[in-house]
């Protein structure tokens, strides 16, 4: 007998959010929206009454009390932030901004105002308060932006919801980040087939498969978000250290790990590394594997992909 799904599909946050069960339940998928639209309420940055708007909108003025939940992301957000300060930040909001890259954005700011933006976005500016639960960006102009660490958040948190509710077997894609839960009903070894996004593709198209058991997979790219002018390309993904984007041969890196959140902020880091210094420093790190495409479309994996046939990796 062929196993069924039950496919909820709906738009959020920028993008169109898919939940797989393999049992039908209506109102877990009803529930998991409302936490969704509830997030989406916390942390949007086009809604003007978001805890996040409330927070860059006091930037320079005072602290601002928030709730437990948008003090936990802000905190774990700063945190990556300071671990990976070279190549992660979340304060880059003043720099997003100025280039709007992918919201209209089409010239390249003067160097004088990317100067200006980037001495808005350090870390140590920023004044957690753990008892107070507040967040006091302390320089008039700083801006939060936690679009690079979200959406893996979210998806944790949605999974850890299914699993409270008994569900043992799910698919959750947020948009290009897959998180999947137990053993594949529909195939006899359990794994799940990944597909890893083409780049320059519409969405939803895939270059490549990765068979693995359950975990999340995280695609940082630059095929979705840029501008040209003459030969050159200006996408998304900026640099903290220049407000420019980052320079490296690079369409994208996609890392297979446990948690959403952390493949988010490797997923970043990896792409500053570059294909061989990104997967000589994956290498060294326990149960992460990555896959690498350069503008060349060549692919570079780690030591734990397995190549099995042309287009197919197994998760050893």
């Amino acid at each position: 007998m062929t196993q069924k799904k039950y496919i909820s599909q709906f738009t959020m946050m920028g993008t169109v959010i898919t939940i797989t069960l393999f049992t039908p339940n209506q109102p877990l998928v009803e529930a998991l929206y409302d936490y969704l639209a509830k997030m989406d309420q916390t942390f949007s940055m086009n809604r003007p009454d978001s805890e996040l708007m409330a927070i860059n909108r006091q930037a320079g003025v005072q602290p601002v009390v928030v709730s437990p939940t948008c003090f936990d992301l802000v905190q774990r957000a700063v945190k990556a932030s300071q671990v990976y300060s070279q190549s992660f930040n979340v304060l880059m909001g003043p720099v997003v901004k100025l280039w709007r890259i992918g919201f209209g954005g089409q010239t390249v700011p003067a160097s004088t105002q990317i100067q200006r933006c980037l001495a808005l976005t350090n870390p140590q500016d920023l004044v957690l308060d753990a008892q107070a639960h507040s967040v006091y960006l302390t320089k008039p102009g700083m801006q939060l932006d936690l679009g690079a660490i979200a959406k893996g958040y979210f998806a944790d948190q949605l999974i850890e919801r299914l699993q409270q509710a008994g569900v043992t077997q799910a698919i959750v894609n947020l948009g290009g980040n897959v998180k999947v839960l137990g053993v594949n009903p529909t195939t006899d070894t359990g794994l799940w087939a990944v597909g890893i996004q083409a780049p320059k593709a519409p969405r939803g198209t895939p270059v490549l498969q990765v068979v693995t058991p359950a975990k999340t997979v995280v695609t940082s790219g630059i095929f979705e978000r840029y501008f040209r002018i003459g030969s050159k390309c200006y996408h998304h993904i900026l640099d903290p250290q220049t407000g420019y984007p980052v320079a490296n041969p690079i369409e994208q890196v996609s890392i297979l790990t446990d948690q959403s959140e952390y493949a988010e902020i490797l997923s970043t880091v990896s792409f500053f590394k570059g294909a061989v210094a990104g997967v000589r420093w994956l290498n060294q790190l326990p149960n992460v594997e990555a896959i690498f495409i350069d503008r060349q479309q060549h692919v570079h994996v780690t030591a734990g992909l397995q190549h099995l046939s042309e287009g197919v990796y197994c998760y050893e």
